[in-house]
């Protein structure tokens, strides 16, 4: 293993709660449909470590890592160590995905971007984030602080509102709480269908998949109950809006794994099973006779003989992304980072 010596992950592994030690739910991937689409990841790695295959930095990497760690867990309850072990131990030119990470923490980099490294590389192999030093060369960066640097104490928000709603994620991973001004700027943000939009305008009618999803488990890692009436409207939007009969949630039209992952996670946050049609019966009731096709099953479908994910994206050229947040979603261990007590289907 490269530069591994000396990180610093007590610290974090200790302060959160979070580490969500949670069972694997049923219907997610098998293992060895895991290892397929971990093996194909691995052909993809460049050579800074990082899986930045379509060109933008710090899109792809971190989930690429999450998706490795993933791939590494060899029980049922969420292992740090193994997490770490896992994400260290595919190179290319001695060089990991800690190593990318290390050297784009160096920065500069925005609240949205800090908060991602909390959220899918720091916490789930148990990195130190105030002092988060993965490639162990001694520079050291505060990925909490730059968090906090993006705050906006008039709006509420961290940059964008895809920022905004990725720095709840990383605060409450860090065992912090999110100002209240935040929290109610997420609940402005909401379209009157339920759904909110990348922009985060509440007066737009471009409501989509992935940013509701995405809404949805930051309002629950901020607080939100059973019973709140946004993530219950975003719920209903999920069940109305956009899911096609194979299954899958759309994203412009076609069927879209990343989508579909998001509103799987967004489910699961709310304490519901994703594979099981009493979520949508609940949240849209004049549904409840219309057949239910299973996401998880749509998902396990994409997968092709190289064992990476296919996506609509692929027309413009194949990246990770897709592959990377479908392992995440199917396996359900580490994300959603919090989740409402189980609701039992009748």
């Amino acid at each position: 293993m490269s530069r591994i010596r000396g990180r610093r992950r007590g610290a974090f592994a200790l302060a959160c709660a979070l580490a969500i030690l949670v069972s694997a739910p049923a219907g997610a991937f098998p293992p060895n449909r895991v290892t397929q689409a971990r093996n194909w990841l691995v052909t993809q790695q460049q050579p800074d470590g990082g899986f930045e295959v379509a060109g933008f930095p710090g899109f792809e990497t971190p989930d690429a890592a999450l998706a490795l760690a993933v791939a590494g867990q060899p029980k049922r309850r969420w292992s740090t160590a193994a997490a770490l072990a896992a994400v260290a131990a595919v190179q290319t030119g001695g060089r990991s995905a800690l190593d990318w990470a290390g050297d784009f923490a160096e920065g500069p980099i925005s609240a949205g971007q800090a908060a991602k490294l909390i959220l899918l590389v720091a916490g789930p192999t148990g990195l130190d984030p105030s002092a988060f030093d993965p490639d162990g060369d001694a520079v050291a960066v505060d990925l909490v602080a730059a968090v906090d640097a993006g705050f906006n104490p008039v709006t509420g928000w961290y940059g964008s509102f895809n920022a905004t709603l990725f720095a709840v994620l990383a605060k409450r991973a860090v065992g912090q709480g999110v100002p209240a001004l935040t929290v109610q700027a997420i609940r402005d943000a909401q379209e009157t269908g339920g759904g909110w939009n990348f922009a985060g305008d509440p007066s737009g009618s471009y409501a989509d998949v992935d940013t509701t999803g995405y809404a949805i488990q930051a309002l629950v890692a901020a607080g939100a109950g059973p019973s709140d009436p946004e993530v219950s409207d975003g719920l209903r939007f999920l069940a109305l809006a956009h899911q096609a009969s194979t299954g899958a949630w759309q994203s412009f039209g076609n069927d879209d794994p990343n989508s579909t992952a998001q509103a799987v996670l967004a489910i699961t946050a709310a304490g519901h099973n994703p594979a099981k049609r009493c979520w949508r019966d609940a949240a849209a009731p004049e549904r409840s006779g219309d057949p239910y096709p299973n996401p998880l099953r749509w998902l396990r479908a994409q997968q092709q003989p190289d064992g990476r994910i296919a996506s609509p994206a692929d027309a413009w050229g194949v990246n990770t992304f897709a592959t990377s947040q479908t392992v995440a979603a199917l396996a359900r261990t580490w994300l959603p980072p919090v989740r409402l007590p189980r609701v039992a289907c009748p």
